[in-house]
């Protein structure tokens, strides 16, 4: 039998507030954050009203829907433009960052199931969809650098992105994500053959005159002999 004490959650900045109540036995389960904030010596625990100024209702209200239901509530927010477009992803997110924020590891761990769920949804043009550069900005501010949150979508980017995922703006990426990927990429750079490959036949690639294009054939013995000479 659920403990018949109310909590309320006074959510987001005054005086445009939303309340949400939610049983205190409950709330207390899966969170150390509220356990702690729900102790007699201080306020919130005497007045059994918690203030959340610097949230969102929505988020909030979907992690009271978890702890009752156990289930993620999320949906597609438009349609996506690109294969990272979809505004659920970033929803989601939120949702994550929130979890990290009150220490509910379970609900966390459930988000990264939608997620994942979603990765793999394959939608009637063969597409899929992946978090974009907004969920990615969400996550990355809202969680702590070894939060597996983040290796997820690094993860993500590494395993199946394309250039265009990463906007060209700077202001759009976080420059966290930016190396967490930069190191993931190199780490599996190393692992595969390509860096065992020679540089020289394919200088021109990298030439501010020339076509980056032509097909260069390996330098001979002599011909490096006689660049080394000119340096």
């Amino acid at each position: 039998m659920i403990d018949d004490r109310i909590v309320t959650l006074t959510v987001g900045p005054g005086p445009t507030t939303t309340d949400c109540a939610v049983h205190e036995a409950i709330l207390r389960e899966h969170s150390p954050f509220f356990r702690t904030a729900l102790d007699k010596k201080w306020r919130e625990g005497r007045s059994r009203i918690i203030e959340l100024p610097y949230d969102d209702a929505d988020v909030v209200a979907a992690y009271v829907d978890w702890l009752y239901f156990r289930k993620i509530a999320s949906k597609p927010i438009s349609p996506p433009e690109l294969p990272i477009d979809d505004g659920e992803y970033q929803f989601l997110a939120r949702l994550y960052a929130f979890g990290e924020k009150v220490q509910a590891d379970s609900f966390c761990d459930n988000v990264i199931d939608a997620m994942a769920q979603k990765t793999d949804d394959i939608a009637a043009d063969g597409t899929r969809t992946f978090p974009s550069h907004s969920a990615i900005m969400a996550l990355y501010n809202g969680t702590p650098s070894d939060s597996p949150a983040r290796q997820f979508v690094v993860d993500m980017y590494a395993e199946f992105g394309a250039e265009k995922w990463v906007p060209k703006e700077a202001e759009f990426n976080h420059v966290e994500f930016l190396t967490d990927l930069a190191r993931a990429l190199l780490d599996r750079s190393q692992a595969s053959s390509l860096h065992k490959q020679s540089n020289y036949p394919r200088r021109r690639k990298w030439y501010k005159n020339g076509d980056s294009a032509e097909f260069l054939q390996p330098a001979t013995s002599r011909e490096r002999i006689r660049i080394g000479a000119a340096e």
